[in-house]
């Protein structure tokens, strides 16, 4: 475990005896560490603030981290946790599910190869929860991508809510489940997955509803799908919630597109720039779903130029969220082809394949190439 401090004196200056203070504390909290057998757990929040500590208990909705100097226990609601970083974990599984983050499920299960008996053996519960989140989670976006195992990779992630029902990762997987029956066209199935993130807090109640109008969109069913995504915005949530905020601005921008495929391009257009005029300008992961939904638009209104600088944008600025990412990537790649800049489009099919190998937009691109 490693502990960072500083001894100061009036004024936050360092005191005369701070280097024997500082190495008082570390070999003090050294020796906590190795007792206790514990290094610091770390929640990541959407805000891009941490909580630290050790993770007291967690649920579907929540993960409660006992803060290690003050002994109070702080509770994280689940919408607002973009990762969690156990301390005990394993550096294998614990990469392998920064592979599955960006959707790699083939890297992911590769890794989880690594696995060795020494770091499972005798590991606590929720390490041995996580190992089996991500080969489960791994299995499933392979399958998503390449179409192989599907059955499979559906039975994996009934048996890890059969076994892990109070996980912190129970919603993740119930979408993971939908967007896996929704790929192999089980449509009524996959929104019955979706459904079950209707027991969550309001923000994945408006993700559920968000999810099952991308079934719709995903049929070419516009009208309907235009529908189920405004009544996502609907549904009644605290002002104060920004969770439940940016998924209706999620589901505005769904919104945005079915008209786009409408034939409204005009229309989408105007209602994305005022999505984008209210997003927080530090909410990468809104941004690059709006500019991506920007540059759909305008590729339906036959702009390639207007659609090239919106996809640039998030390639450049709003990368951090893989899915928008790699679906600007492979228009990217379409749309400099077309320019006749075969090069710059070399350049965006190389990072979606290298970057996002189990992409389904990296199949998409390659299933395009052929039919050319």
């Amino acid at each position: 475990m490693t502990v960072e401090t500083m001894n100061k004196g009036p004024k936050g200056r360092r005191t005369r005896d701070h280097g024997w203070a500082c190495l008082a504390v570390l070999l003090v909290g050294g020796l906590a560490g190795e007792s206790a057998g514990q290094s610091v757990d770390r929640v990541r929040l959407l805000d891009r603030k941490e909580v630290t500590g050790e993770i007291a208990s967690v649920s579907p909705d929540a993960v409660e981290v006992t803060d290690a100097r003050s002994g109070e226990t702080k509770k994280v609601p689940i919408e607002m946790i973009r990762d969690v970083l156990i301390g005990d974990e394993p550096d294998v599984v614990r990469n392998a599910r920064g592979m599955l983050q960006r959707n790699d499920g083939a890297r992911a299960l590769a890794e989880l190869e690594n696995l060795t008996a020494q770091d499972t053996d005798g590991a606590p519960d929720l390490v041995l929860a996580e190992v089996d989140f991500v080969r489960a989670g791994a299995s499933a976006v392979r399958a998503i991508a390449t179409g192989a195992d599907q059955d499979a990779a559906v039975k994996g992630l009934r048996a890890f809510l059969a076994k892990h029902g109070n996980s912190h990762h129970t919603y993740e997987v119930w979408e993971l489940l939908g967007n896996l029956l929704g790929r192999t066209g089980k449509f009524p199935e996959a929104a019955q997955a979706y459904a079950s993130l209707e027991k969550g807090p309001p923000a994945y109640r408006v993700r559920a509803a968000r999810a099952k109008a991308g079934l719709l969109f995903e049929q070419g069913n516009y009208a309907d799908a235009a529908r189920e995504y405004e009544n996502a915005t609907k549904i009644e949530t605290n002002p104060e919630d920004q969770a439940s905020a940016r998924q209706k601005r999620a589901a505005d921008l769904g919104r945005a597109r079915c008209v786009a495929r409408q034939g409204k391009a005009p229309e989408a257009i105007t209602m994305i720039d005022a999505v984008v005029q209210a997003a927080d300008p530090e909410d990468g992961d809104t941004l690059a779903i709006a500019y991506n939904a920007l540059g759909d638009a305008h590729r339906a209104g036959g702009k390639d130029q207007d659609a090239l600088l919106a996809f640039l944008t998030v390639d450049l600025i709003y990368n951090g969220l893989p899915e928008s990412h790699a679906e600007a990537l492979f228009n990217l790649a379409q749309l400099w082809e077309k320019a006749g800049n075969p090069e710059r489009s070399r350049e965006a099919r190389q990072a979606l394949e290298a970057g996002y190998p189990d992409s389904p937009w990296t199949r998409k691109l390659a299933g395009a190439t052929k039919a050319s």
